[in-house]
C-alpha cells in the first residue's frame, strides 16, 4: 500500500474522521498483537496496559487504572493482585487517605514493560522501513497534527485523572 502524496485532494472533516475511525483500530490491533506476542506468556494485554498506565502515572489508584482500562474495580483489583504476586507492581497505603492504595511499578515490572515495548517498537520500525523516507515523514506529520488537534481533549482527561487521584 502506497500513501497518497501531500498534494492529494482535500478530504472533508467527516471523510477524514471516517478514515481515522476505520484505520486506527486496525493499527492498534496490530500493535497490540505484537505487544501480546512479545510479552507472552507472562503478561496479558490488559496487564501490559496497566503497567503502561502506572509508568505514566506513578502512584496511581486502583480506580484510575480501572478507568483507564475501562474495567470494573473488582476486575482491576484481581488484575493488580496478580501483578503484585509476580513482583511487577507494589501497593502502598496513602498516608493522607488510609483507604486509598497507591500503585507503583517495581523494577521488575519496569523491566518487563520495557522489554515488551522495545520489541514492539523494533517490529514497528521494521514495518516502517518498507516505506520511502518521504512517506515516513508524511506519517510523522500526520500523527503530529492529529496529536495537536486532540491535545485539548487529552489535557482535559489528564486534569480529570489528577482530580480523582
Amino acid at each position: 500500500m502506497v500513501l497518497e502524496t501531500l498534494s492529494a485532494p482535500a478530504l472533508s472533516c467527516e471523510a477524514c474522521a471516517a478514515t481515522l475511525m476505520e484505520m486506527l483500530p486496525q493499527v492498534v490491533r496490530q500493535l497490540r498483537a505484537e505487544m501480546r506476542r512479545q510479552a507472552a506468556p507472562f503478561l496479558s494485554l490488559s496487564q501490559l496496559r496497566a503497567l503502561i498506565y502506572l509508568q505514566r502515572c506513578p502512584q496511581g489508584s486502583l480506580s484510575q487504572v480501572a478507568d483507564y482500562l475501562d474495567v470494573s474495580l473488582p476486575t482491576m483489583s484481581t488484575m493488580i493482585q496478580r501483578l503484585v504476586e509476580r513482583g511487577w507492581v507494589e501497593r502502598t497505603e496513602d498516608p493522607q487517605q488510609r483507604r486509598r492504595l497507591k500503585l507503583s511499578l517495581t523494577a521488575a515490572g519496569e523491566a518487563q514493560l520495557q522489554q515488551a515495548l522495545a520489541a514492539t517498537q523494533a517490529y514497528l520500525a521494521s514495518r516502517l522501513a518498507r516505506l520511502l523516507p518521504s512517506q515516513r515523514s508524511q506519517i510523522q506529520a500526520g500523527i503530529t497534527l492529529l496529536a495537536e488537534s486532540l491535545s485539548e481533549e487529552a489535557e482535559r482527561f489528564q486534569g480529570r485523572d489528577s482530580q480523582t487521584a
